[in-house]
């Protein structure tokens, strides 16, 4: 693809496939991979806890760093169960380049069948129906049905970049 400093940001509830995908369309774009629920926001995070639940403010402040620094350079590509419009628009307001918002759209019996499935995932499935009540679906985001195969999406997202940006 075209030399272009992307930044690309995978959001939807934990255990949709962001990181998994994420990592792909990093690499196919030879640009870095973050997955932001996992940045060390502090150096206690209690058990089976992201840095969203714990520090809020904090977790977003280290994400719109990433973000504002990752812009400068080659760009990024991050996953992030950031579930809430306005954090979304937060992480957007401060930044002077474009962000590509990709929604991993998934069911709930969808993904609580993932999440048992891997078992190593950071939540369980039974958390997964207060992810589901906060989530507010993205509106201007290019939305990827997660019951197709790996593949067929990490091409899906190539292609739409290369659309959008020739």
């Amino acid at each position: 693809m075209k030399n272009y400093n992307y930044i690309v940001i995978l959001v939807g509830v934990c255990g949709t496939g962001k990181s998994a995908v994420g990592q792909k369309v990093a690499q196919r774009l030879e640009v870095p991979f973050f997955d932001a629920d996992k940045l060390p926001t502090s150096n206690y995070l209690p058990k089976g806890k992201l840095p969203q639940e714990v520090d809020l403010e904090k977790w977003l402040t280290c994400v719109e760093g990433l973000i504002a620094t990752q812009s400068t350079q080659k760009g990024c590509v991050i996953s992030c169960s950031v579930l809430k419009v306005v954090h979304r628009r937060r992480l957007s307001a401060n930044i002077d380049h474009q962000l590509d918002w990709v929604y991993m759209n998934a069911s709930y019996d969808n993904v609580a069948q993932r999440v048992e499935q891997l078992r190593d995932n950071d939540r369980s499935a039974s958390v997964l129906k207060s992810d589901f009540e906060t989530l507010e679906a993205p509106k201007r985001a290019l939305t990827i049905d997660m019951t197709y195969p790996e593949g067929e999406i990490v091409d899906t997202i190539l292609k739409y970049l290369a659309r959008k940006y020739g």
